[in-house]
């Protein structure tokens, strides 16, 4: 029994698991409980987060699992219901020996998603950690001995005149961090100037 919430966004992507199970598994009886609108079914199954998945035999709850992981999901059907396929065992219950084709490319499908949001996740923190590193940030193109382009040079000589101190990132030296930067402050142009981390106090050149 999958205990799911529509505004979930975890427990959407372990339906569509859910979901991939189902046919992997036909034996086995799969259900659906919207937790919020159920509150007596939820309670009674100590439900207090969701996704939330009860497993049961005979009638029983025999084992639980809280949260989004589909290779645990996967296992602990295949470990109640057999495996996918009856020619293969399901000891040791990996996951390629647990599911059957659907749930594995689902599941596939969500890992890379995953890798690409947690690769996302560490760029923004090094930005983040980046504007935040000097009071006043220049992300420029060269550096402030050498700008190699007009706009840079131009940043560089008002900074000077007016006797800020400020610190510099050459963007064409890293290449992440050049075009993480155009998403992190919305703007596809270089320089962008930082004020004490502020992404609105940014220089946007024409």
């Amino acid at each position: 029994v999958h205990f799911w919430a529509s505004w979930c966004e975890a427990s959407k992507q372990m339906d569509e698991v859910f979901a991939h199970l189902a046919v992997d598994f036909p034996h086995a009886l799969f259900l659906r409980v919207e937790a919020e609108e159920q509150p007596e079914i939820s309670e009674a199954y100590g439900v207090t987060a969701v996704p939330y998945f009860v497993f049961c035999k005979e009638g029983k709850p025999v084992d639980t699992l809280e949260g989004a992981n589909p290779a645990s999901l996967a296992n602990k059907v295949a470990k109640l219901a057999g495996p996918a396929n009856v020619a293969q065992s399901a000891a040791p219950a990996s996951l390629g020996v647990a599911a059957g084709p659907a749930v594995l490319e689902k599941v596939q499908e969500m890992a890379r998603q995953n890798g690409s949001s947690a690769a996302e996740s560490t760029l923004k923190k090094r930005l983040e950690q980046l504007v935040n590193s000097h009071p006043v940030i220049l992300f420029m193109k060269g550096n402030p001995e050498e700008p190699r382009c007009g706009f840079s040079r131009r940043v560089v000589d008002i900074l000077k005149q007016e006797g800020v101190e400020f610190g510099s990132f050459d963007i064409l030296t890293d290449n992440e961090v050049r075009e993480g930067l155009k998403k992190f402050s919305n703007w596809p142009t270089f320089p962008q100037l930082y004020c004490k981390g502020n992404k609105e106090a940014k220089l946007r050149s024409q």
